[in-house]
This record gives C-alpha cells, structure tokens and sequence, in this order.
C-alpha cells in the first residue's frame, strides 16, 4: 500500500485558494455574460452577435492550441464538430431567450441543466432516480415556478426557449461523457473544434439573412461586449478548466461554479435595473438549492457504483 503524498503545508492552501478563486472567477464572468448579452442583443442581431463572439475566441486559443490541432486524430475533429452542433444549438436558444427575459431569470433556469442530467440519464437507461434527486428536482421545480410567478403561473418565451436551452444542454453533457469515453482526445483540440464549428454555423446563417456592410459591430461599446465575453466567459473559463480545475476536488469546484446565477441576478439587479421580488429571490435559491442537491445525489450514487464494482472483483 503507498503512503500518501506529503503536502507543504505552507504552499498547499495558498495553491487552493488560488484556484478557489479562479474558479469562482469563472462563476462570476458567466454569471454577468446574461446581462451582457442582452445588452448587447438590443443593437445586434442574433447570428452575427454569435458569430463574432466565437469567431474571436477560436481566433485567440488557435495559436495556444496550434500543436494540439496540428496532431489532432480525425476522430477529434469528427466528435468536435458534433459537440459543436449541439453548442450552437444551446447558444441560439439562450441568447434568443435572454432576449425576451431577464438576465436574472435565464441565470436561474440555465442551472436546471444539473438536476436534468442525472434525470434524462436514468430515463435513458430505465433507472428511477432516487429519492434525494428527485427532491432535489421538486425543490427546482418549485424554484422555477415562484420565479417566473408574474400575475399567475405563467411562463414568457423567454423563459421557455431558456428551459429549453437547459434540456438540451443537459442531453450535450451526457453525449459528451458518452462519446469521449474510453477515446484518446485532446481536450485543447477539442475545443477549438467546437468553438469554430459554432463561429462557421452562425456565419453561414449570417451570410444569407444579414447585409453585408452589417457584418462587423459598429460601435465601441459593441466590440468591448464581444470581446468580454470571448476572452472572459470563453478563453479564461477554458484555460481555468485547464489549469486550475484540477488543483481543487470536484465538490469544491461544483459548488462555486453553483453559484453562477446568483452572479447573473446580483448583476441583472445591480447593474441592468430589473427588479425581482421576495418571491423570486426565494425561487432562485430554491432553485440554487436543487443544483446542489442534485449534484451531491449525482455524486453519491457514482460512489456508489464504484464502490460496487469494487466488491464483485
């Protein structure tokens, strides 16, 4: 049996609070992207918004990732520019939502794809979920429903193309497991692959529904939003996934990456002047609730089946 690593104390907590706080980071940046966003979706079209935003982060990581790309097998490419479909589908319906509904709400909803994922996979594979998930999915439900309470039950397509964007980003999580499972794929590679399919989709829309000489942003502020969003929400999330994520455990990094919409409300109210109530902040932290929750059973019953698979050898 080996002995366990010795940690410098002395080093060690300064290393986890370093990438504690990148990650947190990342929270914060996506968190604020809402707002942004819609901000942005106010004197933009969707498409070209899209393919500007992700043209400039594939432009920025091709040279980082240059030798990666250069050795990258065929099976990369082939599975980077499935992901990147699935990528340009999420991204269309939650800037197309952020447009009709406040970046509190879409930060909120957006998170509902944790508990749907351990949900969509046990639908998958005929396994009832447990009881912990589902409370951890009643309790999101409950979340959404008081947050988006507006005069009555009812939801605005904004709200509805957001929950949508969250199913379908949770069915892009488990087909990412699935499809990069047991394969040798370089994960710098991978997302520049995705990154540039997406930027190639949303040009191609763009080049037949838009005007040419409409082609690039036209004001200051316009290109200081698409390049916060490229270098922030996309370069340093994917270099803190890189480099950081690995340096903290996997509950810690859940959990503050957890409190991305509380960013995107924090903002939204701050910042973007939209109001919620008492009712709507008690939704969304029910919904906060449910995400942790959920991921803890999602934990828990991976431990589980390890544990399992341990004891029949």
């Amino acid at each position: 049996m080996s002995q366990p690593a010795v940690l410098n104390p002395a080093k060690f907590p300064q290393s986890q609070w370093l990438a504690d706080g990148a990650v947190l980071l990342v929270a914060i940046f996506w968190g604020s992207s809402f707002l942004v966003s819609k901000q942005a979706l106010a004197v933009y079209p969707l498409f070209l918004f899209l393919f500007v935003r992700f043209s400039i982060s594939c432009l920025l990581l091709i040279p980082i990732s240059w030798r990666q790309l250069r050795q990258a097998s065929r099976e990369t490419w082939r599975i980077g520019t499935i992901f990147g479909s699935f990528l340009f589908g999420i991204f269309v319906l939650e800037t197309l939502g952020v447009m009709y509904t406040s970046a509190t709400n879409a930060g909120f909803i957006i998170s509902l794809c944790v508990v749907l994922v351990p949900l969509i996979e046990g639908i998958i594979q005929k396994r009832f979920p447990s009881m912990l998930l589902l409370g951890a999915v009643l309790l999101s439900v409950l979340g959404t429903g008081l947050l988006t309470l507006k005069q009555g039950y009812q939801f605005n397509i904004g709200d509805v193309l957001i929950l949508a964007a969250a199913v379908t980003r949770a069915c892009f999580m488990i087909m990412t497991q699935r499809l990069t499972r047991g394969r040798q794929v370089d994960s710098a590679a991978l997302n520049v692959v995705q990154l540039g399919s997406v930027a190639v989709m949303a040009g191609v829309v763009s080049f037949f529904s838009y005007q040419m000489e409409n082609l690039l942003p036209h004001t200051g502020t316009l290109w200081v939003a698409l390049l916060y969003l490229a270098l922030f929400c996309t370069i340093y999330a994917f270099y803190v996934q890189l480099s950081f994520i690995r340096r903290t455990s996997p509950t810690r990094a859940g959990v503050l990456l957890g409190t991305e919409p509380l960013f995107a409300a924090l903002f939204g109210v701050a910042l973007g002047g939209e109001e919620l109530s008492i009712l709507g902040w008690v939704g969304g932290f029910c919904m906060v609730a449910g995400t942790f929750i959920g991921r803890y059973a999602e934990e828990k019953r991976s431990r589980n089946l390890v544990t399992e698979a341990r004891d029949k050898r």
